[in-house]
């Protein structure tokens, strides 16, 4: 229930700033449902769902204060936003596929998923740094 006062507020007001604190306590209470125990295969549904909200909040920030976009230019972002959380799903599923292959233990796996977390973190700084 205060996530969803929080986003209304943020909506109402309206405050980014707010957008994400009602997607964090939502994600927290599934994370809580889950106890610690094993991973639900819902998750990647709920990462799409939570991404689709946060992508909607913040659009419709951005329309407020001008002029309507051209039907047309509403359609495409309409289309996009659907493209991301169904992105965000796939994904998601990707990972949660990962995480049940079994590709042995030791020092070595560990150091191998160490780099790779290294190389995303620099692949995704990266492409930050090329978008500004």
């Amino acid at each position: 229930m205060v996530a969803l006062v929080l986003l209304a507020v943020g909506l109402a007001v309206p405050l980014p700033s707010l957008f994400p604190w009602p997607l964090v306590i939502l994600a927290a209470l599934y994370a809580w449902t889950l106890g610690g125990g094993e991973v639900d295969q819902w998750s990647p549904v709920y990462a799409g769902a939570f991404l689709t909200i946060a992508e909607l909040a913040y659009w419709s920030v951005e329309l407020r204060g001008r002029a309507q976009d051209s039907e047309r230019l509403t359609e495409r972002r309409a289309a996009l936003v659907v493209v991301l959380g169904l992105l965000g799903v796939a994904c998601g599923g990707l990972v949660l596929a990962a995480t049940s292959l079994d590709i042995g233990r030791g020092v070595g796996v560990d150091l191998l998923g160490a780099a790779a977390a290294v190389a995303a973190l620099v692949l995704v700084a990266r492409l930050a740094r090329a978008r500004n």
